[in-house]
């Protein structure tokens, strides 16, 4: 009898996963409720999210499993009830809920995270970022792969100041970590249907349980189809979106104390005319930066009299087109002795097609195009262990990525190009680090913390070429005006380059009661070297171009910090703040002059404080607060005309702050919820150089959302960017060579339902 009811329960459990797989993959495109539309970490309003809110968030920002309120360092998270709130908007929605925190993402090719003013915003694809990303603490390399994983997500955890002592090279500023929601051992299923603006529709679902009594799995879809929010008077409108993504995870119970889980991602963005820029005319000050002269033509003759910025004129429809997947192999076992041994194995690959219409009119005279191949392989193993009074972990890691990314100009430019011109080529990046950190607790109050971390990196093969009417990097050299300027390992030492750094951390924590935490150290961070793609490059008084420009210098941040964390009223108020002081050596400012962009280091400080606030006075209300503080100077800028002066980071308002809150309560047979979240930036350049056209005046933005639920099935109702507030999240000043600058608007008012079933 027994054995009959294990079967029958069995085959229940096969036919739900075959089901629900079945809708997970017919149901269609997960519309989000979105601004942009990038699948969120949960489905929306508690149908599918991946776990029910709680006040007790743990994360491992230290490798191990904590506490959000015991870890001694500043880390925002967004838990399931969070993302719930946040919507399925794409990775720029983060920064309503996040201090100290911007985001780039001009489309869905490249984005840029932005921590207390730390970013670099290099949109070539073979740059890596200071700012790191982990999905599930794997490190992911390319820019163009982070979109469109913020899907069946746990939770995101987002460490402010250098991480490269436990993380890596590239934590320079810190950095952001998806991580996923896992296969349960009891069976699960969710799916939500939204329908929005611009046509956006689409569903999002996932399936989880057991397989057998030692093997879990979990399977979630997720689709976003929208179509163009820029009318283009000149041809199809622009700014759609058609995406599908996929994760497969199998979790198996090995021996009595072993897991082993098996992760697959896949994404795919379809033809997307995803390069929704606005053309805003500007014109070079005496420094060679753009300052804006409305209602004045650009250096075409064109002038866009349209006073939306969501009304353009393209002749070419731009593109956008990408497909990545991965694998990543995760161990565990726990040792005698309160030892865990843990090993991560990860494959990456990326391949993309990117096309714009960089002068934003219809005349046929400068586009741009990215063509990307890309793959990254790594491994971690990592001990870990305690006692009474001692944490520690010490582990090694090994990076390889062997990348091919270049651009193409298609130009008709008088003075700057007449023709094609195509720059780049591959290069292969290794690394090695060994890593370790102790926690000791000294007294019963009072813990020391030390940890260290060596990086050995190698950039080498670096085949560039500039070329005009052609592109290849295997047939010798190659001559622009009839100079020479290749640029790899057979005429040039320099096309391989080393990088050899340390990071380190010394801080101390202590607990004068239970509930309050200080917190003090220096951190330091570094991030490697590597190199330029620039389009041309720069020349000696001789006309000779100097390719010893083309590699950077390895940056190093050293981060002063002191914090506390407060609980009081019994863990229903807490309140988080910090000051810290940055000294960055070596800076690698991202800088465009003319056509030419290029990374160069440069000396900067930033200083700055933060304060949060989060409350839950009374059953079903949730409040939340920010404030931070940013003073930014980078020394010793070369503006366009010679003139050497100071200036602010980009993306750095003084001041910003956000409000956010949500209510849920019992009406009727059903609970209803209310939310909102808005969030005010000061003024902040978009450029290291500060042009008067990159510069961004001060804003609010807001959202509101309710639902209803009633038994297993939720409506939502969702208002996103409440006031229709125009503002950019993206500037590229052309003044010198087209007389305007390519500007990316968030999204419009963007309202929408969501039809969401929880098993």
């Amino acid at each position: 009898m027994k054995g009959e009811c294990v079967t029958k329960f069995r085959k229940r459990v096969q036919r739900e996963l075959v089901l629900g797989s079945a809708l997970a993959l017919l149901s269609g495109p997960v519309a989000h409720a979105a601004t942009s539309g990038d699948p969120a970490a949960a489905v929306s309003s508690g149908a599918a999210s991946a776990a029910p809110a709680t006040d007790e968030i743990l994360v491992t920002a230290q490798k191990r499993k904590q506490n959000v309120r015991d870890v001694p360092l500043a880390i925002a998270v967004l838990g399931a009830g969070d993302l719930e709130a946040v919507g399925h908007q794409d990775a720029t929605a983060l920064v309503s809920r996040l201090p100290s925190f911007q985001v780039q993402e001009f489309s869905p090719t490249e984005v840029i995270f932005n921590i207390r003013g730390v970013s670099q915003n290099d949109f070539a694809d073979s740059q890596e970022a200071p700012i790191a990303f982990y999905n599930d603490e794997v490190y992911g390399a390319a820019l163009s792969a982070i979109s469109g994983q913020n899907f069946d997500l746990e939770r995101v955890e987002v460490l402010r100041g250098p991480q490269g002592t436990l993380f890596g090279r590239n934590a320079t500023g810190g950095l952001v970590q998806y991580i996923t929601a896992k296969p349960t051992r009891k069976l699960d299923a969710a799916a939500a249907v939204t329908i929005g603006d611009y046509g956006e529709v689409g569903v999002d679902a996932f399936v989880s349980g057991p397989l057998t009594d030692r093997i879990r799995a979990r399977l979630a879809v997720t689709t976003d189809d929208y179509g163009g929010y820029i009318k283009n008077l000149a041809g199809p409108n622009v700014g759609s979106r058609h995406f599908f993504g996929a994760r497969l995870q199998l979790e198996s119970d090995v021996g009595e104390s072993g897991l082993l889980r098996v992760k697959g991602q896949y994404m795919q963005n379809r033809s997307e005319t995803s390069a929704p820029y606005s053309w805003l005319a500007a014109q070079p000050n005496s420094d060679g930066l753009g300052v804006p002269v409305p209602g004045q033509p650009d250096n075409l003759g064109y002038i866009n009299t349209s006073r939306s910025p969501f009304v353009q004129s393209f002749n070419t429809v731009p593109l956008f087109s990408r497909t990545f997947w991965s694998v990543t192999a995760r161990y565990e076992q726990q040792l005698s002795g309160n030892i865990q041994f843990v090993s991560i194995t990860d494959y990456q690959h990326v391949k993309k097609h990117y096309g714009e219409d960089t002068d934003m009119t219809p005349l046929s005279v400068f586009e741009y195009y990215q063509d990307q191949a890309q793959w990254q392989a790594s491994q971690e193993f990592r001990l870990s262990g305690k006692t009474d009074r001692l944490n520690w972990v010490a582990g090694l890691y090994g990076l390889a990525i062997d990348a091919d990314a270049h651009a193409t100009i298609d130009g008709q430019i008088p003075g700057f190009l007449v023709g094609e011109l195509q720059a780049g080529g591959p290069q292969k990046t290794a690394s090695f680090a060994p890593f370790g950190q102790v926690d000791y607790k000294a007294t019963s109050q009072l813990t020391l913390t030390l940890g260290a971390r060596y990086s050995w990196d190698r950039k080498r093969d670096y085949y560039y070429h500039s070329v005009v009417g052609g592109y290849g990097y295997s047939t010798g050299f190659v001559n622009l005006n009839g100079v020479d300027d290749t640029f790899n390992p057979g005429n040039n030492p320099l096309a391989t380059q080393y990088y050899r750094n340390w990071s380190g951390k010394v801080g101390v924590e202590y607990r004068p009661v239970t509930d309050v935490l200080l917190y003090a150290g220096v951190n330091r961070g570094t991030k490697s070297g590597g190199f330029d793609i620039p389009n041309f490059l720069i020349q000696d008084t001789n006309g000779r171009y100097l390719n010893n420009t083309i590699p950077y210098r390895q940056e190093v941040l050293t981060n002063f910090e002191g914090g506390f964390k407060i609980s009081a009223l019994d863990r229903k108020l807490d309140i988080n703040g910090s000051a810290f002081h940055y000294i960055y050596d070596n800076y690698q400012a991202f800088i465009i002059q003319g056509l030419t962009a290029v990374i160069t280091n440069l000396p900067a400080q930033i200083t700055g404080a933060e304060l949060e606030v989060a409350a839950r006075p009374v059953s079903g209300l949730r409040l939340g607060a920010f404030l931070t503080y940013l003073d930014t100077n980078i020394s010793n800028v070369v503006l366009p005309s010679g003139r050497v002066t100071d200036r602010v980071m980009p993306q750095a308002p003084t001041w910003s702050g956000g409000l956010n809150g949500s209510y849920s309560f019992a009406l009727g047979p059903g609970e209803a919820s209310l939310a909102t979240d808005w969030r005010y930036d000061g003024n902040f350049f978009f450029s290291t150089f500060n042009a008067p056209i990159d510069l961004e005046k001060a804003h609010v933005v807001g959202n509101v959302h309710a639902s209803y639920t009633l038994g297993q099935w939720t409506l939502t109702g969702f208002i996103n960017n409440v006031t229709n507030k125009y503002y950019r999240v993206y500037d590229l000043d052309n003044s010198l060579s087209l007389g305007s600058a390519q500007a990316t608007f968030a999204h419009p008012r963007w309202m929408g339902l969501t039809f969401g079933w929880k098993m």
